[in-house]
């Protein structure tokens, strides 16, 4: 167990105990859990690429210039739906399900690194080839874990990324000293971080109503995805594979950021990035996070937004964005 494990494990144990009573209290239903995963986005043609012996879906509607869309978790590329189409008037927007989640393949587990945001990021460079988008410069967003991968994406690939856009991720070593300081209220980390492995996926089975509805309204003033999405994304969740491959991005955020920040250390990058907060959850934290990997950045804070901040101001973030394309 790590000094980081260590840390996390009173919290773990209180998570798993509450994990074990949803089984008996719980009213999700066994029909939500076995429902079909949500496709693509409205408009948009899906299509697979493959990556690593993998199939990795990806939606994709629009022209012009390559805008590639990174979802976080526990969601799919369905967060992106209010915010993806408008950006399709004047570009070619790719959505991408990452690793596991949404309708992409699922590795095996192991602790080498199959969901580390550098090996992610390999899985959305296949993606930008297969469209033909291999020879020239694309624009890349995140939002959550998805921001660390479109960092890795630009760190890896930095003269294909025109534009870098990271919503409401702590894509640095910084996330690992948030987990260290706020316990408690990154709970979900240490439920997943302090178990035997394959425990957690055990105790959330035929209750993902329960745990991933307590993550999308967890703390803070602010919005939350709505119920439907919430559904949907229980609905991807619960497929085989799906939880697991959720945390093992969490299992290997310690060597994939350790990694990450391996290219970064030296060589800050250069290409025009927008840092963005919801300002009743990060603020403007990230921006100014990003100055020490980055050396253009513009901060932006979303009013009265919580973490999901596609979903609760959608305008807000298809405008930061424009603004950012536009550089």
């Amino acid at each position: 167990m790590t000094g980081r494990q260590a840390k996390r494990w009173p919290v773990a144990a209180a998570a798993a105990a509450l994990a074990a009573a949803t089984f008996f209290t719980t009213t999700g239903s066994t029909a939500e859990a076995s429902a079909t995963p949500p496709g693509g986005l409205p408009g948009f043609k899906d299509g697979y690429a493959v990556s690593d012996g993998l199939r990795i879906h990806y939606a994709v509607a629009g022209h012009g210039p390559a805008l590639v869309l990174l979802h976080g978790w526990p969601e799919t590329l369905q967060a992106w739906e209010q915010v993806a189409p408008a950006l399709a008037e004047d570009h070619t927007v790719i959505a991408v399900d990452l690793r596991g989640l949404g309708r992409s393949q699922a590795s095996d587990s192991d602790a080498y690194g199959s969901y580390t945001p550098l090996t992610l990021a390999a899985d959305v460079h296949a993606v930008v080839d297969r469209l033909g988008f291999g020879g020239t410069k694309v624009a890349v967003a995140g939002h959550d874990i998805g921001g660390g991968v479109a960092l890795a994406y630009a760190a890896r690939y930095r003269d294909q990324v025109s534009q870098l856009g990271i919503l409401e991720a702590p894509p640095t070593l910084w996330y690992l000293k948030l987990v260290a300081d706020m316990p408690n209220f990154l709970w979900w980390d240490s439920f997943v971080n302090g178990q035997q492995p394959g425990v957690a996926e055990q105790l959330v089975a035929g209750k993902e109503k329960v745990y991933y509805g307590s993550v999308y309204n967890n703390g803070g003033p602010g919005g939350a995805p709505s119920a439907k999405a919430q559904r949907e994304y229980t609905a991807a969740y619960s497929r085989p594979g799906a939880t697991r491959s959720g945390f093992d991005f969490f299992r290997q955020q310690d060597k994939g950021m350790h990694d990450l920040q391996a290219l970064l250390e030296h060589d800050r990058l250069t290409m025009p990035v927008l840092g963005l907060g919801g300002q009743n959850s990060m603020k403007d934290s990230i921006g100014e996070e990003m100055k020490n990997v980055a050396t253009d950045v513009t901060t932006a804070v979303v009013p009265n937004a919580n973490h999901w901040v596609l979903e609760e101001d959608p305008q807000f973030v298809i405008d930061q964005l424009r603004q950012l394309l536009a550089r």
